[in-house]
């Protein structure tokens, strides 16, 4: 089998078929307009435009897309697995994206059909998951515990919220004071923080507050039970550092002067948890992980844990959370071993009369 190197020489040596008409466009030509005719936001707008610099320009260069085959598109799927490195969770992104593209593209008459149709196995689901069970940090109790001690006393809070409530840091960036019910003991989770201005080239973008991607239009957001003693260290917060802003917001930036930037919770907040509670390093989703493989662990139905996390389907749930509790082997070993053993189902298949 030919290597990457010399696949891509082979494609390199290509010679264009004569196109005529919108076909002869570059690839890249291609993209850039589908991707400015969508309604995106901007922080859309930037991975569009890094995905066409770093993946699509560099392989597919002047190539026109009328004269792209499905084996170019098998060339591309190999080479940015061998000379990218990228992951089967990103090539699985990047492949569904170009097919996209060339969806558009033949609806819009620029070609005839979409050889991305006929690859099979553009990045694998299975083995997506494979590469994220085998990445995966496990969160320990005593570890969350310990990062929530270890964190600064003004943002202890917010870790409390994404780990007892799945917040994620958006989310709990930009929890205000209206939001909580402490009577109801719910929270509202309809807002997030998020560093996509309005410029147009999404460079140097602005923080802003803004509403969350709803499911649904006429229910923006969700509504997320609030532990009591996650209610406990609300409350305690308010009383020590008051909330900020018109909005009321709990955790503004650390001079008081604006919204809180990502980039200083991983730096002053997360890392400074990991530090002080000597937890190897994990990425701050790693507590939405918790949260949501505690809930299915303690049988809460997976319905209402993708309600409470955001997720569309329980699909998410089965992928990403319940392996991720701690322990799971040992309870799978247990549990055959449990049912393996001679007369455990005989008293109920005893009661079981043929007529």
């Amino acid at each position: 089998m030919a290597s990457a190197q010399e696949q891509r020489s082979t494609y390199e040596s290509k010679r264009e078929t004569a196109h005529e008409g919108p076909g002869a466009q570059p690839v890249t030509a291609a993209w850039e307009r589908w991707s400015s005719e969508r309604k995106l936001e901007n922080s859309t707008k930037k991975q569009y435009r890094s995905i066409l610099a770093t993946t699509i320009e560099p392989f597919f260069r002047d190539r026109c897309i009328a004269s792209l085959e499905m084996a170019d598109i098998e060339q591309w799927l190999l080479w940015m697995q061998t000379d990218r490195k990228l992951s089967a969770r990103t090539l699985r992104q990047r492949f569904s994206f170009f097919s996209g593209m060339m969806d558009w593209a033949v609806t819009n008459e620029i070609i005839d059909r979409n050889p991305c149709r006929r690859v099979k196995h553009a990045g694998s689901r299975a083995k997506e998951i494979r590469e994220h069970k085998s990445k995966a940090r496990r969160l320990t109790t005593r570890e969350v515990l310990a990062m929530l001690d270890g964190a600064p006393a003004r943002y202890r809070a917010m870790l409390w919220l994404m780990a007892g409530c799945g917040l994620r840091i958006g989310e709990a960036m930009a929890i205000s004071r209206g939001q909580i019910d402490f009577k109801a003991e719910i929270l509202q989770v309809d807002y997030q923080i998020t560093e996509d201005g309005v410029s147009e080239s999404g460079k140097n973008s602005a923080l802003q507050r803004r509403h969350i991607k709803a499911r649904d239009e006429e229910e923006p957001g969700r509504i997320v039970p609030l532990p009591p003693n996650v209610a406990f260290e609300l409350r305690r917060h308010i009383k020590n550092h008051g909330v900020w802003g018109p909005e009321g917001l709990l955790f503004p930036n650390v001079t008081r002067t604006g919204y809180l930037y990502a980039s200083y919770f991983y730096r002053a907040i997360w890392m400074a948890a990991l530090s002080k509670a000597g937890v190897p390093y994990c990425k701050p989703h790693s507590m939405r992980h918790y949260y949501g493989s505690r809930l299915l662990y303690a049988g809460v139905p997976e319905n209402d844990v993708a309600d409470w996390m955001g997720h569309s389907s329980t699909d998410v749930l089965r992928d990403h959370y319940h392996y991720i509790f701690e322990g799971a082997e040992q309870r799978g070993r247990a549990a055959i071993a449990s049912m393996l053993t001679p007369g455990a189902d005989d008293s109920a298949e005893g009661q079981t009369e043929v007529a």
